[in-house]
C-alpha cells in the first residue's frame, strides 16, 4: 500500500511528545515537572498530566501521531560538489532527500536516499549530497517515509562554493551565545537577531561556539530589565528542560543526554532560527556552554574548579554532549566526530574551523615548563600543580592547521580566516585558585582560552602575571606563519559578549607580521563589559562594544560580517538588533574594510 503522504510547513508548532518522560522520583527532571505544572497545564491533557508528574511514562504517540519533521531542515559545510542536509522526525522513519538546481530544465528532482531515523540518534538524521556542480543555488526537500505514511518538508536552499582558482564574491556571516543567562525566547521577537542576518541573504553562516547554554535555564519570567519573558516550550519534553541544567550531580546518564537535547530543540523551536537555518547554510563548531562552562576534556572531578560536590569526571558530561552536538547540527558524519575542519569558498577565500575543547589541557595547568603553582582550590583541597608545555588545539589539530594553511598559500587563496571558537587576547575564565595555606586568599583567575593576561580579574594595576593560558602556543603559531610568510590572515571569534575589532602588529620575534582578529557576540545572552586584553601579541583596539559605561543599559546583541569581493577586498561590520553597522562608545563604526597583504 501507498504511504499516505502530507507536506508540512517548517514554522508549524510540532506536535508535543511525552512517552520519554520517565524520571525516577526525587530526580531533577522530577522536581522540575512539578515546578512546571502551571505552564504545562496549557499544553496537555490531565491524563498525560498526571503520568508526567507520577514519573511514569505518559501515552506513547510513536505509535499513532502523525508523522512530522520537528525542527525544521537544515544545510551545512558546504562545498564545491556537496553538502549535509540535516531533519528530524517525531518516530522513526526513513529519511530522503530530493534536490534541483534552481533554474535547471525542468525535470524530476535529484533523489538520495538516507538513513533510517531512531531513538538512539532522537530521530535526527543527516544525508551527504555529493557530485553538486560549483557555484549553484539549490532547493532541497526532506521526506520522511514510514510504512504507512510520509511527510515532506517546505524547500531549504543552498549555494555551492566556487571552485578552486575561481574568484567570486562571497559573504558570510558569524554568531555566537544563544539562549544564555536566561536572555532565551523573547515571546515577542523570538530570537530577532537571525531575522538580520537573513535580510543580508550571507552565502554561509559560522555558528562559532555556545549554540546553546546547557548549564543555564530559560525560566518563563526573569528579573533582567531588558528581557522580562521566556517563551515556554509548546513540548512538555523542552519545557522540562527549560527548568534543569547538566551541572546537577543528581541527573542520571540518561538524563544527561535528554538535557543536552532539551536545550537543542528549544532554540530550534524558533521560528526565525529555523527559517535561517533553512535559508543559510551553516558550519558549526563548538565552545564550552555546549557541554559547561568553561570545561577541559582531562577534569578528574567536575566540581573540583566550580567549588560544588559533584565528583564526576569531565567525560560524564562531554560525551553525552558531543553526541547531541552531532545529533543538532548539519555538521559533516565522520566516524571520529571530528570538529575540526576547513572549508574551500574558491581563490578568494578559505575558512578553518577550530576546535579548542576537545584535545586541550587542564586550564588550572601553568603554560610553560617549570612553572608551578602551590595553591588550593574552593574545596579546600591542596595541589601542587607543574607546568608544562601546553596545548589548547592538541599536537594533530595544530600540524593540520599549519599544514592547512601553508596548502592555502602555495594554491593562491586571497583571504585565510580562522574561526576560533576562543579569541586570542581577551582573558576569558574566572574562577578562583587561592593561597596554599590560612586564610582563601584568591592568587590566580584560571584562564579558559589562549590569553593569560592579569593575574586575577580583579586586578587593576596592569598586572600581567597570569601563569595560565595557551600563549605558548600560539606564539609557536604565529611564528611559524611569519617565517614561512602566511598572508592575509583573519580569526573570528565570539564567546566573550561584546564586540572588538583588533589589529596585531607583535613585537620581538614576530616583528613584522599583521593580522586581524574580529569579535562579535552574544546572539542573544547578556552582553559583558569589556576588560583589559593581553598585551603580549600587539593587540591594537580599533573598535569595542558591550555594556559599558552603564551596566543596566539594554544588552548589546549582534553578530559580525564578512564580505569579500570579487576585487579581493574583506570588509568585516558588526550589526545589532536592528540590523545596521553599530558604533562604539568613542563614535568608531564597527566596520573596517582591508586589502589583501602582497
Amino acid at each position: 500500500m501507498r504511504p499516505r503522504s502530507h507536506r508540512q510547513d517548517p514554522g508549524t508548532d510540532e506536535i508535543s511528545r511525552w512517552s520519554s518522560l520517565g524520571t525516577p522520583a526525587g530526580s531533577p527532571l522530577q522536581e522540575a515537572n512539578v515546578r512546571s505544572v502551571p505552564r504545562l497545564l496549557r499544553f496537555t491533557n490531565v491524563a498525560t498530566l498526571v503520568a508526567l508528574l507520577v514519573g511514569g511514562n505518559g501515552p506513547s504517540l510513536h505509535a499513532s501521531e502523525l508523522l512530522r519533521l520537528t525542527h525544521g531542515v537544515a544545510s551545512g559545510d558546504i562545498t564545491a560538489t556537496d553538502a549535509v542536509v540535516w531533519a528530524r522526525a517525531n518516530r522513526a522513519a526513513r529519511m530522503v532527500v530530493e534536490y534541483t538546481a534552481v533554474g535547471a530544465p525542468t525535470r524530476p528532482p535529484a533523489r538520495r536516499d538516507g538513513p533510517s531515523v531512531i531513538a538512539v540518534d532522537d530521530f535526527t538524521g543527516k544525508v551527504v549530497l555529493t557530485g553538486l556542480t560549483p557555484d549553484t543555488r539549490y532547493l532541497y526537500w526532506v521526506r520522511f517515509v514510514s510504512e504507512s505514511e510520509q511527510v515532506v518538508s517546505e524547500p531549504g536552499q543552498f549555494r555551492t562554493a566556487p571552485a578552486d582558482g575561481v574568484a567570486r564574491a562571497v559573504t558570510l556571516v558569524w554568531w555566537g551565545d544563544l539562549g544564555g543567562q536566561e536572555y532565551c525566547r523573547d515571546p515577542e521577537r523570538g530570537y530577532a537577531l537571525f531575522r538580520e542576518m537573513a535580510r543580508l541573504a550571507p552565502d554561509l553562516a559560522v555558528a562559532n561556539g555556545d549554540s546553546i547554554y546547557a548549564d543555564s535555564t530559560c525560566p518563563p519570567v526573569t528579573a533582567l530589565p531588558d528581557h522580562p519573558r521566556n517563551v515556554v516550550s509548546a513540548d512538555p519534553d523542552g519545557a522540562l528542560h527549560q527548568l534543569v541544567d547538566v551541572s546537577d550531580p543528581r541527573l542520571t546518564e540518561a538524563e544527561v543526554l535528554a538535557t543536552y537535547r532539551g536545550k537543542w530543540k528549544y532554540n530550534l523551536e524558533d521560528d526565525a532560527y529555523r527559517a535561517f537555518r533553512a535559508q543559510t547554510p551553516h558550519v558549526y563548531q563548538w565552545d564550552d556552554h555546549e557541554v559547561i562552562n568553561d570545561w577541559s576534556p582531562q577534569e578528574d572531578k567536575i566540581g573540583l574548579l566550580r567549588g560544588t560536590v559533584d565528583a564526576r569526571p569531565m567525560t560524564a558530561l562531554s560525551g553525552p554532549g558531543r553526541k547531541a552536538f552531532f545529533e543538532f547540527t548539519p555538521i559533516r558524519p565522520d566516524g571520529e566526530q571530528r570538529i575540526y575542519r576547513a572549508l574551500r569558498l574558491g581563490r578568494l577565500a578559505e575558512l578553518f574551523v577550530l576546535d579548542l575543547r576537545s584535545y586541550r589541557d587542564e586550564n588550572f595547568v601553568p603554560d610553560g615548563v617549570g612553572k608551578t603553582v602551590d595553591v588550593r582550590f574552593r574545596s579546600g583541597e591542596r595541589r601542587q600543580i607543574r607546568g608544562k608545555a601546553k596545548t589548547i588545539l592538541g599536537a594533530a589539530q595544530r600540524e593540520w592547521l599549519l599544514r592547512s594553511l601553508r596548502d592555502a598559500q602555495a594554491r593562491g587563496v586571497v583571504w585565510k580566516i580562522i574561526s576560533t571558537d576562543d579569541p586570542l587576547s581577551i582573558p576569558t575564565g574566572g574562577y578562583p585558585l587561592f593561597a596554599p595555606e590560612g586564610a582563601m586568599t584568591p592568587l590566580y583567575s584560571v584562564r579558559d582560552a589562549w590569553a593569560a593576561g592579569r593575574r586575577l580579574n580583579t586586578d587593576s594595576d596592569g598586572n600581567q602575571g597570569n601563569p595560565f593560558g595557551v600563549e605558548s602556543e600560539l606564539r609557536a603559531i604565529l611564528k611559524t606563519l611569519k617565517d614561512e610568510k602566511i598572508t592575509s590572515l583573519v580569526w573570528v571569534a565570539t564567546d566573550v559578549h561584546h564586540a572588538r575589532l583588533l589589529r596585531y602588529e607583535p613585537v620581538a620575534d614576530l616583528a613584522g607580521l599583521v593580522f586581524h582578529e574580529f569579535v562579535a557576540g552574544p546572539t542573544s545572552a547578556a552582553s559583558a563589559p569589556p576588560g583589559p586584553l593581553s598585551t603580549t601579541f600587539g593587540p591594537i583596539e580599533l573598535f569595542v562594544k558591550g555594556r559599558r559605561p552603564d551596566p543596566a543599559r539594554p544588552s548589546f546583541q549582534n553578530f559580525g560580517v564578512l564580505r569579500i569581493g570579487a576585487d579581493g577586498l574583506l570588509t568585516v561590520e558588526v550589526r545589532g538588533l536592528d540590523g545596521a553597522v553599530t558604533t562604539d562608545d568613542r563614535g568608531r563604526v564597527g566596520a573596517l574594510t582591508l586589502t589583501p597583504q602582497r
